[in-house]
Protein backbone atom coordinates (compact mmCIF):
# COMPACT_ATOMS: atom_id res chain seq x y z
CA UNK A 1 0.00 0.00 0.00
CA UNK A 2 1.13 3.54 -0.61
CA UNK A 3 -0.18 7.06 -0.61
CA UNK A 4 1.09 10.60 -0.63
CA UNK A 5 2.47 12.08 2.54
CA UNK A 6 -0.37 13.57 4.55
CA UNK A 7 -1.73 13.70 8.04
CA UNK A 8 -2.24 9.94 7.66
CA UNK A 9 1.54 9.44 7.70
CA UNK A 10 2.82 8.02 11.00
CA UNK A 11 4.55 11.19 12.17
CA UNK A 12 1.57 11.95 14.42
CA UNK A 13 0.86 8.29 15.28
CA UNK A 14 1.64 6.75 18.67
CA UNK A 15 4.06 3.87 19.22
CA UNK A 16 6.31 5.00 16.37
CA UNK A 17 9.76 3.37 16.16
CA UNK A 18 12.54 4.31 13.73
CA UNK A 19 14.83 1.56 12.44
CA UNK A 20 17.57 1.33 9.82
CA UNK A 21 18.95 4.73 10.83
CA UNK A 22 15.52 6.32 10.55
CA UNK A 23 14.91 5.19 6.99
CA UNK A 24 12.04 2.90 8.04
CA UNK A 25 9.27 3.62 10.54
CA UNK A 26 7.36 0.97 12.46
CA UNK A 27 4.20 2.10 14.17
CA UNK A 28 0.85 1.01 15.53
CA UNK A 29 -2.34 2.97 15.00
CA UNK A 30 -5.03 3.49 17.56
CA UNK A 31 -7.70 0.77 17.58
CA UNK A 32 -5.43 -1.55 15.57
CA UNK A 33 -3.62 -4.55 17.09
CA UNK A 34 -1.18 -4.83 14.16
CA UNK A 35 2.15 -3.15 13.54
CA UNK A 36 2.53 -1.21 10.30
CA UNK A 37 5.59 0.24 8.61
CA UNK A 38 6.50 2.79 5.98
CA UNK A 39 9.13 5.05 4.43
CA UNK A 40 9.31 8.26 2.40
CA UNK A 41 10.22 8.26 -1.29
CA UNK A 42 10.04 11.37 -3.49
CA UNK A 43 7.08 12.88 -1.74
CA UNK A 44 5.21 9.61 -1.42
CA UNK A 45 4.81 7.72 1.83
CA UNK A 46 4.83 4.00 1.10
CA UNK A 47 3.18 1.86 3.75
CA UNK A 48 2.69 -1.79 4.58
CA UNK A 49 0.63 -3.63 7.19
CA UNK A 50 2.66 -6.48 8.65
CA UNK A 51 -0.48 -8.15 10.10
CA UNK A 52 1.68 -9.08 13.11
CA UNK A 53 1.02 -8.27 16.75
CA UNK A 54 4.50 -8.93 18.19
CA UNK A 55 7.01 -6.11 17.70
CA UNK A 56 10.04 -8.36 17.10
CA UNK A 57 8.28 -10.35 14.37
CA UNK A 58 6.82 -7.20 12.84
CA UNK A 59 10.25 -5.55 12.77
CA UNK A 60 11.81 -8.42 10.83
CA UNK A 61 8.87 -8.49 8.39
CA UNK A 62 9.09 -4.72 7.94
CA UNK A 63 12.82 -4.87 7.15
CA UNK A 64 12.27 -7.65 4.58
CA UNK A 65 9.50 -5.62 2.95
CA UNK A 66 11.66 -2.47 2.94
CA UNK A 67 14.58 -4.20 1.23
CA UNK A 68 12.22 -5.68 -1.35
CA UNK A 69 10.74 -2.28 -2.13
CA UNK A 70 14.19 -0.72 -2.46
CA UNK A 71 15.11 -3.43 -4.98
CA UNK A 72 11.98 -2.68 -6.99
CA UNK A 73 12.76 1.03 -6.99
CA UNK A 74 16.33 0.35 -8.05
CA UNK A 75 15.07 -1.70 -11.03
CA UNK A 76 12.79 1.08 -12.18
CA UNK A 77 9.41 -0.13 -10.93
CA UNK A 78 7.44 3.06 -10.24
CA UNK A 79 6.07 3.82 -6.82
CA UNK A 80 2.45 4.94 -6.78
CA UNK A 81 -0.49 5.16 -4.39
CA UNK A 82 -2.71 2.10 -4.51
CA UNK A 83 -5.59 4.00 -6.11
CA UNK A 84 -3.37 4.98 -9.07
CA UNK A 85 -1.99 1.52 -9.81
CA UNK A 86 -2.89 -0.73 -12.73
CA UNK A 87 -4.02 -3.40 -10.27
CA UNK A 88 -6.66 -1.09 -8.80
CA UNK A 89 -8.19 -0.31 -12.20
CA UNK A 90 -7.85 -3.94 -13.35
CA UNK A 91 -9.87 -5.27 -10.43
CA UNK A 92 -12.53 -2.66 -11.11
CA UNK A 93 -12.68 -3.77 -14.74
CA UNK A 94 -13.17 -7.38 -13.63
CA UNK A 95 -15.96 -6.31 -11.27
CA UNK A 96 -17.62 -4.35 -14.09
CA UNK A 97 -17.65 -7.37 -16.38
CA UNK A 98 -18.92 -9.71 -13.67
CA UNK A 99 -21.78 -7.29 -12.97
CA UNK A 100 -22.60 -7.03 -16.69
CA UNK A 101 -22.54 -10.82 -17.03
CA UNK A 102 -24.98 -11.21 -14.14
CA UNK A 103 -27.35 -8.67 -15.69
CA UNK A 104 -27.15 -10.27 -19.14
CA UNK A 105 -25.32 -7.33 -20.75
CA UNK A 106 -22.14 -9.33 -21.35
CA UNK A 107 -21.20 -12.92 -22.02
CA UNK A 108 -20.35 -14.86 -18.81
CA UNK A 109 -17.68 -16.82 -20.70
CA UNK A 110 -16.07 -13.57 -21.92
CA UNK A 111 -16.17 -12.11 -18.40
CA UNK A 112 -14.48 -15.26 -17.09
CA UNK A 113 -11.83 -15.13 -19.82
CA UNK A 114 -11.08 -11.46 -19.08
CA UNK A 115 -10.71 -12.23 -15.37
CA UNK A 116 -8.32 -15.12 -16.09
CA UNK A 117 -6.06 -13.07 -18.38
CA UNK A 118 -5.96 -10.07 -16.05
CA UNK A 119 -5.52 -11.97 -12.77
CA UNK A 120 -2.99 -14.57 -13.89
CA UNK A 121 -0.79 -12.59 -16.29
CA UNK A 122 -1.39 -8.85 -16.41
CA UNK A 123 -1.66 -7.94 -12.71
CA UNK A 124 1.50 -9.87 -11.72
CA UNK A 125 3.46 -7.84 -14.29
CA UNK A 126 1.75 -4.44 -14.53
CA UNK A 127 0.05 -4.39 -11.12
CA UNK A 128 2.35 -1.97 -9.29
CA UNK A 129 2.78 0.43 -12.19
CA UNK A 130 0.72 3.62 -12.25
CA UNK A 131 -1.95 3.26 -14.91
CA UNK A 132 -0.59 6.37 -16.62
CA UNK A 133 2.80 4.66 -17.14
CA UNK A 134 1.36 1.63 -18.96
CA UNK A 135 2.10 2.54 -22.57
CA UNK A 136 3.43 1.05 -25.80
CA UNK A 137 7.00 0.94 -24.47
CA UNK A 138 5.98 -0.97 -21.35
CA UNK A 139 3.79 -3.30 -23.43
CA UNK A 140 6.77 -4.07 -25.69
CA UNK A 141 8.85 -4.80 -22.61
CA UNK A 142 6.14 -7.16 -21.32
CA UNK A 143 6.13 -9.04 -24.63
CA UNK A 144 9.91 -9.43 -24.49
CA UNK A 145 9.97 -10.48 -20.84
CA UNK A 146 6.96 -12.79 -20.68
CA UNK A 147 5.78 -13.83 -24.14
CA UNK A 148 8.63 -13.87 -26.64
CA UNK A 149 10.11 -17.20 -25.51
CA UNK A 150 6.74 -19.02 -25.37
CA UNK A 151 6.26 -19.28 -29.15
CA UNK A 152 2.68 -17.98 -28.88
CA UNK A 153 0.43 -17.39 -31.85
CA UNK A 154 -0.31 -13.72 -32.69
CA UNK A 155 -3.96 -14.30 -31.78
CA UNK A 156 -2.92 -15.42 -28.28
CA UNK A 157 -0.68 -12.38 -27.76
CA UNK A 158 -3.60 -10.25 -28.91
CA UNK A 159 -5.71 -11.66 -26.05
CA UNK A 160 -3.25 -10.25 -23.52
CA UNK A 161 -3.27 -6.87 -25.26
CA UNK A 162 -7.06 -6.88 -25.30
CA UNK A 163 -6.96 -7.41 -21.54
CA UNK A 164 -4.86 -4.26 -21.14
CA UNK A 165 -7.23 -2.36 -23.41
CA UNK A 166 -10.23 -3.52 -21.37
CA UNK A 167 -8.72 -2.02 -18.20
CA UNK A 168 -8.27 1.35 -19.91
CA UNK A 169 -11.67 1.23 -21.59
CA UNK A 170 -13.55 0.56 -18.37
CA UNK A 171 -11.62 3.32 -16.57
CA UNK A 172 -12.53 5.74 -19.36
CA UNK A 173 -16.20 4.69 -19.29
CA UNK A 174 -16.27 5.30 -15.54
CA UNK A 175 -14.86 8.79 -16.14
CA UNK A 176 -11.67 8.15 -14.17
CA UNK A 177 -9.33 8.88 -17.10
CA UNK A 178 -9.80 11.16 -20.09
CA UNK A 179 -7.95 9.21 -22.78
CA UNK A 180 -6.66 5.68 -23.29
CA UNK A 181 -3.31 5.13 -25.00
CA UNK A 182 -3.13 3.58 -28.45
CA UNK A 183 -1.52 0.15 -28.58
CA UNK A 184 -0.42 -1.64 -31.72
CA UNK A 185 0.84 -5.15 -32.38
CA UNK A 186 2.89 -6.69 -35.13
CA UNK A 187 0.18 -7.53 -37.64
CA UNK A 188 0.75 -10.15 -40.30
CA UNK A 189 0.59 -8.74 -43.80
CA UNK A 190 -1.23 -10.38 -46.66
CA UNK A 191 2.05 -11.96 -47.74
CA UNK A 192 2.49 -13.50 -44.28
CA UNK A 193 -1.09 -14.82 -44.02
CA UNK A 194 -1.65 -18.57 -44.14
CA UNK A 195 -4.49 -20.37 -45.93
CA UNK A 196 -7.36 -21.83 -43.95
CA UNK A 197 -7.79 -25.60 -44.11
CA UNK A 198 -10.95 -26.79 -45.88
CA UNK A 199 -12.40 -29.76 -47.78
CA UNK A 200 -12.71 -29.85 -51.56
CA UNK A 201 -15.86 -31.43 -52.98
CA UNK A 202 -14.10 -34.78 -53.42
CA UNK A 203 -12.67 -34.66 -49.88
CA UNK A 204 -16.04 -33.64 -48.45
CA UNK A 205 -17.77 -36.63 -50.09
CA UNK A 206 -15.03 -38.88 -48.73
CA UNK A 207 -15.57 -37.42 -45.25
CA UNK A 208 -19.35 -37.96 -45.37
CA UNK A 209 -18.86 -41.53 -46.55
CA UNK A 210 -16.60 -42.28 -43.60
CA UNK A 211 -19.04 -40.65 -41.17
CA UNK A 212 -21.85 -42.90 -42.45
CA UNK A 213 -19.63 -45.95 -42.09
CA UNK A 214 -18.87 -44.87 -38.54
CA UNK A 215 -22.59 -44.79 -37.74
CA UNK A 216 -22.96 -48.39 -38.94
CA UNK A 217 -19.91 -49.52 -36.99
CA UNK A 218 -21.24 -48.06 -33.74
CA UNK A 219 -24.76 -49.46 -34.08
CA UNK A 220 -25.94 -50.91 -30.77
CA UNK A 221 -23.35 -49.00 -28.72
CA UNK A 222 -23.75 -45.95 -26.53
CA UNK A 223 -21.88 -43.90 -29.14
CA UNK A 224 -24.39 -44.58 -31.91
CA UNK A 225 -26.36 -41.35 -31.40
CA UNK A 226 -23.12 -39.41 -31.04
CA UNK A 227 -22.01 -40.67 -34.45
CA UNK A 228 -25.35 -39.60 -35.94
CA UNK A 229 -25.11 -36.16 -34.38
CA UNK A 230 -21.55 -35.76 -35.67
CA UNK A 231 -22.73 -36.41 -39.24
CA UNK A 232 -25.48 -33.81 -38.84
CA UNK A 233 -22.99 -31.39 -37.22
CA UNK A 234 -20.58 -31.70 -40.15
CA UNK A 235 -23.31 -31.08 -42.73
CA UNK A 236 -24.79 -28.24 -40.71
CA UNK A 237 -21.54 -26.31 -40.20
CA UNK A 238 -20.21 -26.94 -43.72
CA UNK A 239 -23.43 -25.42 -45.07
CA UNK A 240 -23.81 -22.55 -42.59
CA UNK A 241 -20.28 -21.35 -41.75
CA UNK A 242 -20.94 -21.10 -38.01
CA UNK A 243 -17.95 -21.00 -35.70
CA UNK A 244 -17.51 -23.85 -33.21
CA UNK A 245 -18.48 -21.61 -30.29
CA UNK A 246 -21.51 -20.27 -32.15
CA UNK A 247 -22.74 -23.78 -32.91
CA UNK A 248 -22.32 -24.76 -29.27
CA UNK A 249 -24.69 -21.97 -28.17
CA UNK A 250 -27.24 -22.50 -30.96
CA UNK A 251 -30.82 -23.21 -29.79
CA UNK A 252 -33.80 -24.64 -31.66
CA UNK A 253 -35.71 -21.38 -31.18
CA UNK A 254 -33.00 -19.53 -33.12
CA UNK A 255 -33.57 -21.57 -36.29
CA UNK A 256 -36.31 -21.15 -38.88
CA UNK A 257 -36.81 -23.31 -41.97
CA UNK A 258 -37.57 -21.38 -45.17
CA UNK A 259 -37.88 -22.27 -48.87
CA UNK A 260 -36.35 -20.79 -52.01
CA UNK A 261 -38.85 -21.06 -54.86
CA UNK A 262 -36.17 -20.28 -57.41
CA UNK A 263 -34.03 -23.31 -56.49
CA UNK A 264 -35.76 -26.69 -56.84
CA UNK A 265 -34.73 -29.94 -55.20
CA UNK A 266 -34.66 -33.37 -56.88
CA UNK A 267 -38.42 -33.70 -56.46
CA UNK A 268 -39.03 -30.38 -58.19
CA UNK A 269 -40.03 -28.63 -54.96
CA UNK A 270 -38.56 -25.40 -53.55
CA UNK A 271 -35.31 -26.13 -51.72
CA UNK A 272 -35.24 -25.69 -47.95
CA UNK A 273 -32.67 -23.52 -46.19
CA UNK A 274 -32.27 -22.22 -42.64
CA UNK A 275 -32.41 -18.69 -41.36
CA UNK A 276 -30.54 -18.49 -38.05
CA UNK A 277 -30.92 -15.52 -35.73
CA UNK A 278 -29.42 -14.53 -32.39
CA UNK A 279 -26.05 -16.11 -33.18
CA UNK A 280 -23.85 -15.50 -30.14
CA UNK A 281 -20.39 -14.97 -31.61
CA UNK A 282 -17.12 -13.09 -31.15
CA UNK A 283 -18.55 -10.01 -32.91
CA UNK A 284 -21.75 -9.87 -30.88
CA UNK A 285 -25.13 -11.14 -32.05
CA UNK A 286 -25.52 -11.99 -35.73
CA UNK A 287 -27.70 -13.72 -38.32
CA UNK A 288 -27.04 -16.31 -41.01
CA UNK A 289 -28.76 -17.66 -44.11
CA UNK A 290 -27.47 -21.17 -44.69
CA UNK A 291 -26.85 -23.10 -47.88
CA UNK A 292 -29.32 -25.83 -48.76
CA UNK A 293 -27.42 -28.77 -47.21
CA UNK A 294 -28.00 -27.51 -43.64
CA UNK A 295 -31.80 -27.90 -43.56
CA UNK A 296 -31.94 -31.74 -43.96
CA UNK A 297 -29.32 -32.17 -41.23
CA UNK A 298 -31.23 -29.86 -38.89
CA UNK A 299 -34.56 -31.61 -39.50
CA UNK A 300 -32.88 -34.97 -38.79
CA UNK A 301 -31.85 -33.57 -35.40
CA UNK A 302 -35.41 -32.36 -34.72
CA UNK A 303 -36.77 -35.86 -35.37
CA UNK A 304 -34.05 -37.71 -33.48
CA UNK A 305 -34.29 -35.45 -30.42
CA UNK A 306 -38.13 -35.72 -30.45
CA UNK A 307 -38.44 -31.98 -30.00
CA UNK A 308 -41.89 -32.08 -31.62
CA UNK A 309 -43.71 -29.87 -34.12
CA UNK A 310 -43.31 -26.85 -31.84
CA UNK A 311 -39.53 -27.00 -31.84
CA UNK A 312 -39.45 -23.24 -32.51
CA UNK A 313 -40.51 -22.77 -28.88
CA UNK A 314 -37.67 -24.90 -27.50
CA UNK A 315 -34.65 -23.25 -25.90
CA UNK A 316 -32.66 -26.50 -25.87
CA UNK A 317 -29.30 -26.48 -27.60
CA UNK A 318 -29.30 -28.02 -31.07
CA UNK A 319 -26.03 -29.90 -30.52
CA UNK A 320 -25.50 -31.82 -27.30
CA UNK A 321 -21.82 -32.70 -27.62
CA UNK A 322 -18.67 -31.17 -29.06
CA UNK A 323 -17.43 -34.36 -30.85
CA UNK A 324 -13.89 -33.07 -31.31
CA UNK A 325 -12.21 -36.40 -30.52
CA UNK A 326 -14.53 -38.48 -32.69
CA UNK A 327 -14.13 -36.02 -35.57
CA UNK A 328 -10.34 -36.20 -35.31
CA UNK A 329 -10.48 -40.01 -35.41
CA UNK A 330 -12.66 -39.90 -38.53
CA UNK A 331 -10.21 -37.50 -40.21
CA UNK A 332 -7.30 -39.81 -39.44
CA UNK A 333 -9.23 -42.88 -40.62
CA UNK A 334 -9.97 -41.41 -44.04
CA UNK A 335 -6.60 -39.69 -44.48
CA UNK A 336 -7.93 -36.13 -44.28
CA UNK A 337 -6.34 -34.95 -41.03
CA UNK A 338 -3.65 -33.06 -42.96
CA UNK A 339 -3.76 -31.13 -46.22
CA UNK A 340 -1.51 -31.60 -49.23
CA UNK A 341 0.22 -28.25 -48.64
CA UNK A 342 3.95 -27.97 -48.04
CA UNK A 343 4.23 -28.08 -45.11
CA UNK A 344 0.97 -29.98 -44.41
CA UNK A 345 -1.67 -28.06 -42.47
CA UNK A 346 -3.78 -29.66 -39.76
CA UNK A 347 -7.58 -29.87 -40.14
CA UNK A 348 -10.04 -29.63 -37.26
CA UNK A 349 -13.67 -28.64 -36.65
CA UNK A 350 -12.99 -25.08 -37.83
CA UNK A 351 -12.19 -26.54 -41.25
CA UNK A 352 -15.94 -27.02 -41.69
CA UNK A 353 -16.59 -23.27 -41.42
CA UNK A 354 -13.69 -22.70 -43.80
CA UNK A 355 -15.24 -25.18 -46.23
CA UNK A 356 -18.45 -23.15 -46.31
CA UNK A 357 -16.57 -19.93 -47.08
CA UNK A 358 -14.39 -21.52 -49.77
CA UNK A 359 -17.31 -23.24 -51.48
CA UNK A 360 -19.32 -20.01 -51.53
CA UNK A 361 -16.35 -18.21 -53.09
CA UNK A 362 -16.04 -20.92 -55.72
CA UNK A 363 -19.78 -20.58 -56.40
CA UNK A 364 -19.04 -16.89 -57.16
CA UNK A 365 -21.10 -15.53 -54.26
CA UNK A 366 -20.30 -11.84 -53.55
CA UNK A 367 -17.46 -11.64 -51.08
CA UNK A 368 -19.24 -8.91 -49.11
CA UNK A 369 -22.29 -11.15 -48.67
CA UNK A 370 -20.11 -14.01 -47.47
CA UNK A 371 -18.38 -11.76 -44.93
CA UNK A 372 -21.71 -10.47 -43.59
CA UNK A 373 -23.21 -13.96 -43.43
CA UNK A 374 -20.16 -15.32 -41.58
CA UNK A 375 -19.84 -12.33 -39.25
CA UNK A 376 -16.28 -11.51 -40.27
CA UNK A 377 -14.44 -8.90 -42.33
CA UNK A 378 -13.87 -8.76 -46.08
CA UNK A 379 -10.14 -8.37 -45.42
CA UNK A 380 -10.07 -11.63 -43.48
CA UNK A 381 -11.72 -13.53 -46.34
CA UNK A 382 -9.43 -11.93 -48.91
CA UNK A 383 -6.22 -12.69 -47.01
CA UNK A 384 -6.99 -16.17 -45.73
CA UNK A 385 -9.39 -17.60 -48.32
CA UNK A 386 -9.82 -15.85 -51.69
CA UNK A 387 -6.14 -15.26 -52.45
CA UNK A 388 -5.39 -18.98 -51.96
CA UNK A 389 -8.17 -20.25 -54.24
CA UNK A 390 -6.78 -19.08 -57.59
CA UNK A 391 -7.00 -22.58 -59.15
CA UNK A 392 -10.73 -22.53 -58.43
CA UNK A 393 -11.47 -18.83 -58.95
CA UNK A 394 -10.25 -18.07 -62.46
CA UNK A 395 -11.66 -14.98 -64.18
CA UNK A 396 -12.99 -13.57 -60.91
CA UNK A 397 -11.85 -10.17 -59.71
CA UNK A 398 -11.92 -9.58 -55.98
CA UNK A 399 -11.12 -6.27 -54.30
CA UNK A 400 -7.47 -5.66 -53.47
CA UNK A 401 -6.67 -7.01 -49.98
CA UNK A 402 -6.81 -4.23 -47.42
CA UNK A 403 -5.77 -3.83 -43.83
CA UNK A 404 -8.02 -5.58 -41.34
CA UNK A 405 -10.66 -3.51 -39.58
CA UNK A 406 -9.45 -1.53 -36.59
CA UNK A 407 -12.28 -3.12 -34.61
CA UNK A 408 -10.35 -6.39 -34.82
CA UNK A 409 -7.87 -4.82 -32.41
CA UNK A 410 -10.49 -3.96 -29.84
CA UNK A 411 -11.86 -6.36 -27.20
CA UNK A 412 -15.54 -7.06 -27.57
CA UNK A 413 -17.66 -5.78 -24.73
Amino acid sequence: MSRKLSKDAPDSSPNKIAVLDGKLHIYKRERSPYWQCGFHHKGVYIRFNTKLRELDEATEAAKAWYYGKQTEIKHGIPVAPKKDRFEHYAKQAIADYEAMAQSGRASPSYAKAIKTVIDKTLIPYFGNYPLSSVNQKLWNQFVRDKLSDRNLAPSTIKQFLNGVRVVFRRAKLRGEIDEAPKFITERKTANDATPRTWFTDREYVKLLRRLNERIDELAGTRWHNDAKELLDYVQFIANSGLRVGEAKKLRFCDVEVKFDKYVLDLDGKPSAYLEISNIQGKRGTGVCKTHFGAAPAFLDIVVRRSVGPNWRDSKEHVFIHHHRDMFNKVLVDCGLKFTNHTPPLRRDLMSLRNTYICRRLIDRAPIYDIAANCRTSVAMIQDHYARWLSPFLSNINYPTPQAADEDDEQPTE
